[in-house]
């Protein structure tokens, strides 16, 4: 008896992945040419993270406002949407506009933790914290 409730347990949460992934599929597929992007500007170390269906002109507009392009990955607007609720669920609030947000070691932690594209960023910046080893001959 407590296999089937088990398995009853598990249906709601395999079936919100599946209908998930379904959606992912359908967006791509009707639109091939959207994309999930993050851009940088160093004069007040500010990423922009985006989407667009014409990374070509977003990356053009990105440069009039001193953005450079970082990476950029196929995606879809709902990634975007759901990384900016995620983002102000834990707390990193955006800075002067809804997909702006300071380039702190923290912001860079989470945004590769959620598999956003990042590019070169997680290598210039110290994202990664040094750990002990555990050594027990000590």
């Amino acid at each position: 008896m407590q296999l089937e409730q088990i398995e009853q347990a598990l249906q709601a949460p395999v079936m919100d992945a599946v209908i998930a992934l379904s959606e992912r599929v359908q967006t791509l597929e009707d639109n091939p040419r959207g994309r999930i992007y993050t851009a940088y500007r160093a004069i007040d170390q500010t990423l922009s993270l985006g989407y667009s269906n014409n990374i070509d002109a977003i990356s053009e507009q990105l440069r009039e406002r001193d953005f450079a392009m970082v990476a950029s990955r196929r995606g879809t607007r709902r990634e975007q949407r759901l990384l900016l609720l995620t983002l102000k669920e834990i707390g990193i609030a955006n800075s002067y506009s809804e997909n702006c947000f300071s380039a702190s070691s923290n912001t860079l932690s989470h945004l590769r933790h959620l598999g956003w594209p990042l590019g070169n960023l997680l290598q210039n910046a110290d994202v990664t914290k040094t750990r002990k080893r555990f050594n027990p001959g000590r």
